[in-house]
C-alpha cells in the first residue's frame, strides 16, 4: 500500500474507507487553529519505521462513546512552527483494514498537540491507531493505542472497568498501575483526577531529591510559595502547567495504560491549585488574597490540551457534528463544564461531575480569627429552637460552647489595648513566615489585622491561653502581668471559631481539616439558613445546571446500575474521641479513656472539611434525594485511602446508595497525613505525649466505629488509610462487584510508590491483596 500525503479542510466529512465514514477533527490550542493547506509532499514509501523519539508523550484516547472517542497525540521534531502528521484507525492492530486515514497539522499554538474526534464507529468494538510523521520520504509511526467504543445502549453487555486517583510523579512511582495492566480486557479507566500535581517539590507531601522531579522551564512565569527554605514553587503559567502534563505522561507505565484504554477523566484540585475553590488558590491559608483568574484558565488549557477529554460535548444538548475541537473562553472558567455522561449498554449510566468550578469557599476561613464569636448565646439559642431542637436540648448545647466578653466594654479596655499590641506582634511573624513581604509592611497589616480582630464579642478561653502564653514572652515590667485572666464562669456562651477547633490565625487545620464536628454541623447549619434567606447557598457545591442535569440523568435512566464518578469522597470521615463514642476494642479503649489524651482531642472530628463532609447539610440532602433515591453506586477518590460506605436507605423509593472510594495511585497515603496533622495539634497545644505514637495504629478503626452512632446516617464499613491502590469494577446485570487492589504503603519499611518495580511486576503483583465487595439486590456484601 502506499500511503498519500492529502490535505485537510476544516469542514470536510472524510470518508473512511470502504468499511465506514468517520468525521475527523483537530485539536486546536488556546491561541485557535490554522485553516491552511500544508505543501503536498508527494508519495512516500510504504515502510512504517518506529518513530516513538518524535512522540515522547506516546498516544491517548479517551471518552468512548457507542460510536465515537477522542484520540491525542503530541509531536516533537524540534521545530517551532506547525507540523504535519497523518492518523490512521484500524480494526486490527496490523492495520489492515484502515477506517481512517487523513492528515493534520499539529500547532504550535496548541504545544503540538492532536485531540482528535473519531465519528460514526461501531459501539463495542476495539479499534487501533497510529499517528505517522512523515520526513524525507520515510514514514516515522507512534507506538499503537488501543481503544474500544461503548456498547450500544440496548446491548445486554457486561462492563469491566478501572478506576484510579491522585498520581503524584515527584519522587514516586505508578507501580500500582501494574494491577491495571494486569487485566487487559478492561473497557475503559476512569481518572478521578490529581492527574498531575502543580507543585514541583513541595516537603509537605512531596519527595525531594529524587531522580523523579521537575525543575520548570519557565522560572519567571512559576509561583513561588512560601519564604527561605521552606519556599517551593507552583504552576502558573501556560508553559509550566504544560510541562508538567509534558513530563508525567513520559512515565512508562502510565503512557502503556492510555495505550491499552481509553480514560474518561475529570480533574480534582491539583490540576489547578491544592485544595482550590473556584479560581482561589489556599496555599497561604488567608495571609493573602489568592484569586488567580488566569492561572487557572492557564491550568484549563492545558488539561484540555493534553486530555483525552471531549471539552465541547458538555457545552451542547446533542452530539457534536464534524468539525475542529477548539478551545477559546466559551470553554474556560467561568464557564467551565466538564460533568458529562456516558452509557454502556443497557446494564450501566455513568455520570461524571466537577467538585471544584463552582463549589464555595471553605465554611471555616483559614484565617478566621480563633477567638471571634460568630453566633451569640441569644443568636444560637433563636437557631437551634427554630430547627426543631426542644429547649432543654438547647441549654445542652449551649452549655458546651465558648464563655465570650465584648471586650469593647469600658471594664476590658485595658485588655483591648494588650491584645491589640499582642496580636499585632503575633499577625506581624505570621505574615513574615508565609509571604515576602518588608518587616514595615508587615507590620502595618499586622495591626490593621489585629485592630479588626480584637473587638466585640471574643472567646476568654481563646484568649486566656494567649494572655498566659504572653506572659511567659514578655518582660516582668509590661503592663500585661499585671491583668488577670478573663472569666470564663458566669458569662454568656456562644460558637467562637475556637469552638469549632480553630487555635491558629493562619491555617488549615481547624478550618479545612480536623474540624469539631459537632460545633461544625451547627455552623455549617446556621451559615447555610441565614445565607438562603438572602437567596443564596454557601453550600452548594454543584451550580445550578451541575444539580438539574444530575438529577434528570439519574431520574430519566433506564440502565439498571446508575454510577456517580467523583472526584472527593462522599464517605464520612470522622475520628470519635469523645467520652460518649462507641466502643472500639479494647486495646484502643484504655489508651481513649486514659489521661494521656488531652481533652483537645476528646472530640469529634471530621477529618477533612475540603470534601463532602464540609457540606454536612448538601451533602445529606444531596445523597438522600439523588444517590439514594435512583439507588446510585458512587466512585470516589482525592483523600488516598480506601473506604466503603453504605448510606441510609431513602424514605421515598427504599433504595439505598454505596459509595466506594479508592486510594493514591503514589500520593503519601491519609494516614501519614493524619498522622502529622494530629502532631501539629498536639504541638498547638502543648499537649504531646509519647504514648499517643499507638493511636495511627487504630485509625482504621476510629473511622470506621465513629458512624456507628444513631445520629449518623452513613455506615461506614471498611477503611484502609495507609495503602496505595487501584479499583477495578465489573458490572453485570444482577450485580457489581468492586475489586481494590491494595498494597501497604510501607513492607518492611520500605516505601513501595518510592522504588520502580517496572522492571520485575511479577514481585510487585505478588505483594497486593484484593478486597472485594459485591452489591446484588440492593444490599452489599464483602467477599
Amino acid at each position: 500500500m502506499v500511503y498519500n500525503r492529502r490535505k485537510f479542510i476544516k469542514t470536510l466529512v472524510i470518508s473512511a474507507g470502504a468499511v465506514v465514514t468517520s468525521s475527523l477533527v483537530g485539536c486546536g490550542g488556546s491561541s485557535g487553529s490554522s485553516n491552511r493547506e500544508a505543501p503536498d509532499p508527494g508519495p512516500v514509501t510504504p515502510s512504517i519505521l518506529d518513530g516513538s523519539q518524535y512522540f515522547p508523550q506516546s498516544v491517548v484516547s479517551g471518552d468512548p462513546r457507542p460510536d465515537s472517542v477522542i484520540l491525542w497525540t503530541r509531536i516533537d521534531t524540534g521545530a517551532d512552527g506547525d507540523i504535519p502528521v497523518m492518523l490512521q484507525v484500524a480494526t486490527d492492530e496490523a492495520f489492515g483494514t484502515l477506517v481512517v486515514e487523513e492528515n493534520f497539522d499539529a500547532l504550535a499554538g496548541s504545544d503540538h498537540c492532536l485531540k482528535i474526534r473519531v465519528t460514526e464507529l461501531k459501539p463495542g468494538q476495539h479499534y487501533y491507531y497510529r499517528f505517522i510523521y512523515q520526513n524525507g520520504g520515510s514514514n516515522y509511526a507512534s507506538r499503537t493505542g488501543r481503544t474500544k467504543t461503548a456498547a450500544a445502549a440496548d446491548a445486554d453487555a457486561n462492563v469491566k472497568f478501572a478506576y484510579v486517583s491522585c498520581q503524584d510523579y515527584i519522587g514516586r512511582y505508578y507501580n500500582n498501575y501494574l494491577s491495571i495492566l494486569d487485566n487487559d480486557d478492561l473497557d475503559f479507566v476512569i481518572h478521578l483526577g490529581d492527574y498531575i500535581y502543580e507543585t514541583t517539590g513541595d516537603s509537605l507531601f512531596q519527595n525531594t531529591g529524587s531522580e523523579r522531579s521537575i525543575t520548570f522551564t519557565d522560572q519567571e512565569g512559576a509561583l513561588t510559595i512560601g519564604v527561605g527554605e521552606s519556599a517551593t514553587q507552583a504552576a502558573n503559567s501556560l508553559d509550566n502547567y504544560r510541562q508538567l502534563y509534558k513530563t508525567y505522561r513520559t512515565d512508562e507505565l502510565l503512557q502503556r495504560v492510555h495505550e491499552r484504554f481509553p480514560m474518561i477523566a475529570i480533574w480534582d484540585d491539583h490540576e489547578f491549585s491544592d485544595d482550590s475553590w473556584g479560581d482561589h488558590a489556599t496555599y497561604l491559608d488567608g495571609a493573602a488574597d489568592e484569586q488567580q483568574t488566569q492561572r487557572r484558565k492557564n491550568s484549563e488549557i492545558a488539561y484540555f490540551e493534553y486530555m483525552p477529554i471531549d471539552h465541547e460535548q458538555p457545552h451542547l444538548v446533542e452530539n457534536l457534528p464534524a468539525g475542529l475541537l477548539d478551545i477559546d473562553d466559551s470553554h474556560l472558567y467561568p464557564n467551565t463544564r466538564i460533568f458529562r455522561d456516558f452509557q454502556f449498554g443497557k446494564h450501566l449510566h455513568l455520570a461524571m461531575t466537577d467538585f471544584r468550578t463552582n463549589r464555595p469557599d471553605h465554611i471555616i476561613p483559614e484565617d478566621a480569627f480563633p477567638g471571634g464569636v460568630e453566633i451569640d448565646q441569644a443568636g444560637l439559642n433563636d437557631f437551634l429552637l427554630a430547627s426543631g431542637m426542644p429547649q432543654a436540648m438547647v441549654d445542652g448545647v449551649i452549655a458546651q460552647m465558648s464563655p465570650y466578653v465584648d471586650i469593647d466594654e469600658v471594664a476590658y479596655a485595658p485588655y483591648k489595648a494588650t491584645f491589640v499590641e499582642v496580636f499585632t506582634g503575633l499577625y506581624m511573624q505570621e505574615l513574615m513566615a508565609r509571604i515576602d513581604i518588608s518587616q514595615a509592611d508587615a507590620l502595618a497589616q499586622g495591626q490593621q489585622r489585629a485592630v479588626a480582630a480584637v473587638q466585640g464579642k471574643l472567646a476568654t478561653s481563646y484568649l486566656n491561653l494567649v494572655l498566659t502564653s504572653a506572659k511567659a514572652s514578655l518582660p516582668a515590667e509590661h503592663a500585661i502581668q499585671q491583668l488577670p485572666a478573663l472569666p470564663e464562669t458566669g458569662v454568656e456562651q456562644g460558637l467562637a471559631f475556637y469552638t469549632l477547633g480553630k487555635t491558629s490565625l493562619f491555617n488549615y487545620l481547624g478550618s479545612r481539616y480536623f474540624v469539631i464536628k459537632d460545633t461544625y454541623d451547627i455552623y455549617a447549619g446556621y451559615k447555610e439558613y441565614v445565607a438562603q434567606l438572602q437567596g443564596s447557598s454557601v453550600q452548594s457545591v454543584f451550580d445550578q445546571a451541575q444539580s438539574d442535569w444530575l438529577a434528570q440523568t439519574f431520574a430519566t435512566s433506564g440502565s439498571t446500575w446508575k454510577m456517580l464518578g467523583s472526584s472527593v469522597s462522599f464517605t464520612p470521615l470522622i475520628f470519635d474521641l469523645s467520652a460518649s463514642r462507641p466502643d472500639s476494642g479494647s486495646v484502643l479503649e484504655s489508651v481513649l479513656d486514659s489521661d494521656i489524651v488531652p481533652a483537645a482531642l476528646k472530640q469529634r472530628f471530621y477529618l477533612e472539611a475540603d470534601q463532602w463532609d464540609g457540606f454536612p447539610q448538601y451533602k445529606s440532602n444531596f445523597v438522600e434525594n439523588v444517590l439514594s433515591q435512583f439507588g446510585v453506586i458512587s466512585l470516589g477518590g482525592d483523600v488516598h485511602s480506601c473506604y466503603v460506605t453504605e448510606h441510609k436507605a431513602s424514605d421515598i423509593t427504599g433504595n439505598k446508595s454505596f459509595n466506594f472510594t479508592t486510594s493514591s495511585i503514589s500520593s503519601g497515603t491519609f494516614g501519614s497525613f493524619l498522622e502529622n496533622g494530629m502532631n501539629e495539634v498536639l504541638a498547638q497545644t502543648g499537649e504531646v505525649s509519647p504514648a499517643l505514637s499507638s493511636l495511627p495504629v487504630y485509625f482504621d478503626t476510629l473511622a470506621e466505629t465513629a458512624t456507628k452512632r444513631d445520629d449518623i446516617s452513613d455506615d461506614l464499613v471498611f477503611s484502609r488509610m495507609w495503602e496505595h491502590g487501584v479499583a477495578i469494577v465489573e458490572v453485570k446485570a444482577d450485580e457489581v462487584l468492586v475489586n481494590f487492589h491494595n498494597i501497604n504503603s510501607k513492607l518492611k519499611n520500605a516505601g513501595v510508590v518510592e522504588r520502580s518495580y517496572y522492571d520485575n511486576p511479577e514481585d510487585f503483583l505478588a505483594m497486593v491483596h484484593k478486597h472485594t465487595f459485591r452489591v446484588s439486590g440492593g444490599e452489599l456484601q464483602e467477599l
